[in-house]
């Protein structure tokens, strides 16, 4: 399994191409909606981005999650 750097995470969700006809008929033989999820998936990631910009914004500067939480927010393009 291959793993992507945090930093292409919002631009690649950004960045998604619609589903093929077969994807999209696989996952509703299942109940599932991929255009839908794959929207969510964005709007999850800006949430978490937005969640984590208010976090580092309270957050003592003495405290050591600070260095933490702008590392991760740094790295969300």
């Amino acid at each position: 399994m291959s793993t992507v750097p945090s930093t292409t995470i919002v631009t690649n969700l950004k960045n998604v191409s619609t589903p093929t006809a077969n994807t999209i008929a696989n996952s509703v033989a299942y109940g599932l909606d991929v255009n839908g999820m794959l929207a969510e998936a964005l709007t999850k990631a800006y949430e978490l981005k937005n969640c984590l910009t208010l976090l580092a914004a309270h957050t003592d500067s003495a405290d050591p999650n600070l260095t933490t939480l702008n590392d991760v927010l740094a790295s969300l393009t």
